[in-house]
């Protein structure tokens, strides 16, 4: 026979697996992200430069839930307000653990991912990066990345803004401006800055 005690008891624990079924610190970041821009369809080219796997990744598990993905910049910006400029048609190639590897290139937008059903990578991975050189036709120039990525798919999990003590900065293909410089983005590419 049940008491009261262990009514109680047995109420408040059920209670606190209803509460308790969201990650609040991952809640928090995604709720940090703000609103969609309206002017961006959601897909492939919404939200560059964000941490995509926050909701595309296995918590939130929004359609395509990817294993990884990120946005490839052409190089630091020099001041805060001044927009980074995405370079389309990078190749992205990465290597998991076992020595598995996929490659895919990034869109008008900067951005790129892999859908977990198509890979789902061992972590830690290697990350290289190959991009084509401005004014080089038919050249290109890889860089790769001098650490690993441990666990988090999101690019932008680590990669934020200008280099700076809390992040390496944006995943950019030069270090500086270069002359040629890197083509503008495609005034039709959706979201491109207007």
């Amino acid at each position: 026979m049940m008491t009261a005690k262990t009514a109680l008891a047995s109420s408040l624990v059920v209670l606190g697996m209803l509460v308790g079924c969201g990650n609040r610190a991952v809640d928090e970041r995604i709720a940090a992200l703000g609103e969609e821009d309206p002017n961006v369809p959601v897909g492939e080219f919404h939200r560059p430069g964000q941490p995509c796997v926050l909701c595309h990744g296995e918590y939130l598990r929004e359609n395509p839930v990817m294993s990884v993905g990120g946005t490839i910049y052409a190089y630091p910006t020099q001041t805060p307000e001044q927009k980074p400029l995405p370079v389309k048609g990078v190749k992205v190639k990465l290597t998991d653990s076992f020595g598995e590897q996929y490659e895919v290139g990034t869109n008008c937008a900067g951005n790129f991912f892999i859908e977990t059903d198509k890979w789902d990578p061992a972590f830690p991975l290697r990350a290289e990066i190959e991009y084509p050189v401005p004014g080089a036709l038919e050249s290109t120039k890889r860089v790769v990345m001098s650490t690993r990525i441990s666990r988090d798919g999101s690019c932008a999990g680590c990669h934020v803004g200008n280099p700076n003590q809390g992040s390496p900065g944006w995943v950019t293909c030069a270090a500086a401006e270069t002359n040629p410089p890197f083509p503008p983005q495609d005034p039709a590419c959706p979201g491109a800055a207007k």
